[in-house]
């Protein structure tokens, strides 16, 4: 025992001394994100969507690219209420790259024919981590269209109005 407390102490120090892990992406996803959804969950299987991204990418500053997201989710919320997003999948092409990973989030719908999308989306190649998307799905146009942010911000849960 008195020849592992020298290797003890220091390990004991490095983990308090370590503090929370963030689940940020690494590298740096952030920017804005403007789109349409070509097709409904309803009509597809699955809500499909495709965007513009303008923002930084890693190192890069400023870049512009593409994204596009499948996503799964329960049937649409009344207004004031939530419904989850259980599932997809997301493709962004930006600065000579290619992200990809999983989505999961909710949606709120604000009784204006418009839904607040959160969602994580995961990094699963060629990078780790989670980046958020939160936008405006606007269904008061056709085709629907939707604009947000991609951030290194924790995604926050969704919270009916009643």
């Amino acid at each position: 025992m008195k020849r592992l407390l020298p290797f003890l102490i220091p390990a004991l120090v490095l983990t308090i001394a370590a503090g929370p892990v963030m689940a940020v992406s690494t590298p740096v996803i952030q920017g804005q994100v403007s789109g349409l959804e070509l097709c409904e969950q309803a009509v597809c299987g699955s809500a499909i969507f495709v965007a513009a991204f303008v923002g930084r990418v890693g190192a890069v500053p400023l870049t512009i690219g593409a994204i596009a997201v499948s996503v799964n989710h329960k049937p649409l919320p009344d207004p004031g209420e939530c419904a989850d997003i259980t599932g997809g999948s997301w493709d962004l092409f930006a600065a000579g790259r290619h992200f990809h990973g999983g989505v999961t989030g909710s949606l709120f719908n604000t009784g204006q024919n418009t839904f607040i999308v959160r969602t994580a989306l995961t990094l699963d190649s060629p990078a780790a981590g989670e980046v958020s998307f939160q936008g405006l799905l606007d269904h008061n146009v056709f085709p629907p269209t939707i604009k947000g942010a991609l951030s290194q911000l924790p995604v926050n849960p969704c919270v009916p109005l009643n």
